[in-house]
């Protein structure tokens, strides 16, 4: 029987850790194999994973959101704290897991835990190993670099403060939150509700194209997943690129009756690019804008005279899926 060494490092402050991390470190202390560590802020993680990689674990399991996931491979693929790049899962520990909808553990946290336990010990448990592109977002001319899953601008950022905002009673809990607030965003623009009506003025060039005109966009979203918040996938672009980014224009004609074929990346005879959807493939997008930008759930801000908003493939990550 093969046994695997896992670091799992843990967020206090993700969503369902509030009430599950007591649980969750009762399941581990029987699992010798897996060595947790609690990153209670951003300054733990680069000291926890360098303990991580001189125990030579072969799996960093991250147990929190995704905006935990993305600060934690930023410091894995920037600070190459281990001398080989480890496998990672992602654990659904946040309020919003859609990093781990795509590429990790899905459903209760507590039972993702006790599988990656037994996985660690070296008892049949199903696994799929996945590879997905990591976006490198470098945010201006000498900025230092962010990495994460899935980026987004336009009236994606009304949608993220839609679910910041108090829930009415009887409207679900935190963890209903994301879907509520996508599904509002896009009722609201299917509506031309004017407070999710907020594109962004942006001029994008993919590789290495001339720059496109700057023109308002109503939704730029850019990843290297297949699938997004409730299973979305709207991409359909063609080609060999690993990064793939769907532009919706700014008053894009038929959007109601596009939408549904839009979000399972089939988009029908209306969704073309005269009518205001592109979708493509590629390695490398630049932005010029001004405004407000959206990484993994994490907000930024963008300015012209800072530099343009670079994205790349910051590198090819395995993640196992159990």
């Amino acid at each position: 029987m093969s046994t695997h060494s896992v670091g799992l490092l843990s967020n206090p402050h993700s969503g369902r850790n509030r009430k599950q991390l007591p649980t969750i470190e009762r399941i581990v202390a029987n699992h010798p194999g897996v060595h947790h560590r609690v990153t209670r802020s951003t300054d733990d993680i680069p000291a926890a994973l360098q303990e991580l990689a001189d125990r030579f674990v072969e799996v960093v399991a991250i147990n929190g959101g995704d905006g935990t996931s993305a600060r934690i491979l930023t410091h894995l693929l920037q600070d190459s704290p281990f001398p080989r790049l480890p496998q990672v899962t992602l654990l659904p520990g946040g309020t919003t897991n859609m990093n781990a909808g795509d590429t990790g553990l899905r459903g209760n946290l507590t039972r993702a835990v006790s599988r990656l336990c037994r996985w660690a010990d070296g008892r049949p448990v199903p696994c799929d190993v996945l590879q997905r592109p990591v976006l490198r977002v470098q945010p201006g001319t000498g900025a230092p670099a962010v990495y994460g899953m899935a980026f987004g601008a336009g009236a994606i950022i009304q949608g993220i403060e839609y679910s910041h905002k108090p829930m009415q009673s009887g409207s679900g809990g935190n963890e209903a939150r994301p879907g509520l607030a996508v599904v509002r965003t896009l009722w609201g623009i299917a509506r031309r509700d004017h407070r999710f009506l907020k594109p962004v003025t942006v001029s994008v060039s993919l590789d290495a194209q001339p720059a496109g005109p700057v023109q308002d966009e109503l939704l730029l979203v850019v990843s290297g997943m297949e699938r997004l918040l409730l299973g979305m996938r709207p991409f359909w672009g063609k080609g060999s690129g690993s990064l793939h980014i769907t532009i919706i224009r700014d008053g894009a004609r038929h959007f109601l009756r596009t939408l549904p074929s839009l979000l399972r990346g089939k988009p029908g005879r209306h969704a073309s690019a005269t009518a205001g959807y592109r979708s493509y493939n590629c390695e490398t997008i630049r932005l010029e804008l001004d405004g407000t930008w959206m990484l993994d759930g994490e907000l930024y801000q963008a300015s012209r005279s800072t530099g343009p908003v670079m994205i790349t493939n910051g590198g090819i990550v395995t993640f196992l899926q159990l």
